[in-house]
């Protein structure tokens, strides 16, 4: 068991180093995490991912601490939770420290121009899996085809609109996904 805890540490101590752009970013270290060890498995993660956000607090510690959770009970959600805020808060405090001397250095500024398209990157890379799994689903028999679950792909296309073009609180979105879910099924 202490090799699980010190593992769970490990990988989520990474997330907060890498998982730059918040907690969504950290869904592409999520994804690597479950085809890595299958601490969960993928519909978990959409159910993480779910849980998340209609949760109080960031989203990145919540998928740690839900994960800690499945993983490993209350002592895994205590480890996962402190492991990825463990790192985050030594860069804050170190570049609160360092933010006016490196103001002006035009170098940072590309860096972080180059960082913010590689998290869009990785975020829809990962979305576009997640959507892929969501709307479709195998059936156990002979042919092995991919079928679609028109239920999700209309909740999908109802639930979009109004987030990306109405800019709707994403509570509201979540709420309705999940009544959604009650009456189409």
């Amino acid at each position: 068991m202490l090799k699980l805890y010190i593992l769970l540490y490990y990988e989520f101590f990474k997330i907060g180093i890498f998982a730059i752009g918040g907690g969504y970013a950290t869904l592409p270290f999520l994804y690597f995490i479950q085809s890595q060890y299958n601490w969960f498995s993928l519909e978990e993660l959409t159910n993480m991912i779910a849980v998340s956000n209609v949760t109080p607090g960031p989203i990145g510690i919540n998928m740690a601490t839900y994960t800690g959770y499945t993983t490993a009970g209350i002592s895994g959600s205590i480890i996962t939770t402190t492991a990825i805020i463990t790192a985050p808060f030594i860069i804050a405090i170190t570049i609160m420290k360092l933010i006016n001397k490196f103001k002006s250095c035009k170098e940072v500024n590309y860096i972080f121009n180059g960082l913010r398209p590689a998290s869009c990157a990785l975020l829809i890379s990962i979305g576009l899996k997640l959507l892929y799994q969501t709307i479709t689903y195998t059936e156990e028999d002979w042919s092995m085809s991919v079928q679609f679950d028109y239920h999700a792909i209309f909740l999908f296309i109802i639930l979009i609109l109004p987030f990306s073009f109405m800019k709707k609180r994403p509570l509201l979105v979540i709420l309705a996904g999940a009544l959604g879910g009650i009456i189409l099924n």
